[in-house]
């Protein structure tokens, strides 16, 4: 059935939100049932403005091969929690378990993504993860970007009325031919390249920042941008600081670029490659557990924490997975960063990769050592790890509180 005629079997409306929100006639079509909810409250301009970003929404989607049901619906319940007061906002959003930052607690009409995604979730009973996300975000959006985030954020802006849109619209209008990014690129600086420009500043929209330069950065490294061939396996590196659900169930593989404070681990097989360090979980193996286990065995060492900053979507071509408890033909290799404590020798074990040598080195050589050897894609995958450790250790580097990209830290976890 079209997402789009899909119907709710019931709609219970917490008590809290009868004032706002009107019952719902059983076989409703839903945007028939959100105009109702807009007019109910007087915001019928906010549905025209929803009804624009719905329609601008379904364009990009086609232009960017999104889906265009998730997108349309997207743009029909993003701004729905408008109804709801905004000196009534951060009450439920706290009463409702949603995590919250102090730029929504200075400015909680910021909370309507948040809650227009909770009431799509827990009273309309929308499951669909991305549709979930996308309207979350879609005010500002966040570190962890997927295309469907970027595209319902672009389609808000472009569908801002006459008398609210800003000079740079007009630019974005023009970059979003080019790409989506680019067009998130013009408002983002729009907004944060002048100081006072916006009240707050959330933390979110920093992130969504520093993602796109990471994958702007990603780009610029041609080996590592290209489909890579190991073996019967083609990879593709995904910028990422959070796996999506359908990704979490296919990881088979964790790697990491080792780091000694603002150096970099090498490691050497008995056959004179240097190789990237990581490797297959055992069965039943959670992934922290197995890339602890893989820096004991090929480094000796000890991991002291690991940042995802993103995964290879691996597709293999041969007949069987590579052993038989990890996921076949498709498979996800976790990718991070992460400071490692050198203090032992490897413990090559019988059945792994034998290990000759480990070396700390700096990054310009860490890249040399790779490309002499033919291996490209472990020196851009080297570059794209200390891109990432660069950007945690610069003066702009933004408090995260949720976290994101953060999986281990061993003081955590002792």
């Amino acid at each position: 059935m079209s997402l789009l005629a899909w119907k709710p079997k019931q709609v219970i409306i917490p008590d809290e939100l009868k004032a706002y929100l009107p019952i719902y006639e059983a076989g409703e079509a839903i945007h028939t049932y959100i105009e109702r909810a807009f007019d109910h409250n007087g915001q019928r301009n906010t549905w025209l403005h929803s009804h624009a970003v719905a329609e601008q929404a379904q364009r990009l989607a086609r232009q960017y091969g999104a889906n265009e049901e998730l997108a349309i619906l997207a743009g029909w319940l993003h701004d729905l929690s408008t109804v709801i007061p905004d000196a009534e906002k951060w009450t439920l959003a706290c009463q409702y378990g949603l995590a919250t930052v102090e730029a929504e607690r200075q400015v909680p009409f910021l909370l309507h993504q948040r809650l227009s995604a909770w009431i799509a979730q827990y009273v309309l009973g929308y499951e669909q993860w991305e549709l979930l996300h996308a309207i979350e975000c879609h005010t500002t959006l966040r570190g962890d970007l997927e295309l469907l985030d970027k595209l319902v954020f672009v389609a808000d802006k472009l569908s801002w009325a006459d008398s609210d849109a800003a000079p740079y619209i007009a630019v974005m209008r023009k970059s979003v031919e080019v790409s989506l990014e680019q067009a998130i690129h013009v408002y983002i600086e729009a907004m944060l390249g002048e100081p006072g420009k916006l009240t707050v500043i959330h933390p979110w929209l920093e992130a969504a920042r520093r993602t796109l330069a990471a994958e702007e950065y990603w780009r610029s490294l041609p080996a590592l941008a290209a489909p890579i061939h190991w073996g019967p396996v083609i990879a593709r590196f995904q910028p990422r600081r959070v796996l999506r659900p359908d990704q979490q169930a296919l990881v088979s593989n964790v790697s990491i670029v080792p780091m000694v404070g603002d150096q970099l681990v090498m490691i050497r097989l008995t056959d004179g490659r240097w190789e990237l360090p990581g490797g297959t979980l055992e069965p039943e193996e959670a992934p922290m557990d197995g890339l602890q286990r893989e820096v004991a065995e090929e480094m000796g060492g000890t991991l002291l924490d690991y940042h995802l900053f993103g995964c290879f979507a691996c597709e293999s071509s041969a007949l069987t997975a590579y052993r038989p408890h990890i996921p076949h033909p498709y498979f996800i290799r976790m990718a991070g960063y992460g400071q490692v404590k050198l203090d032992g020798k490897p413990l090559n074990p019988a059945d792994g990769e034998q290990i000759e040598t480990v070396d700390i080195v700096t990054i310009e050589q860490a890249e040399q050592r790779f490309r002499s050897t033919g291996r490209d894609d472990l020196a851009d995958f080297y570059r794209m790890g200390y891109y990432a450790w660069q950007q945690s250790q610069s003066g702009e580097a933004f408090i995260d509180t949720e976290k994101t990209g953060l999986l281990y830290s061993r003081s955590e976890n002792e």
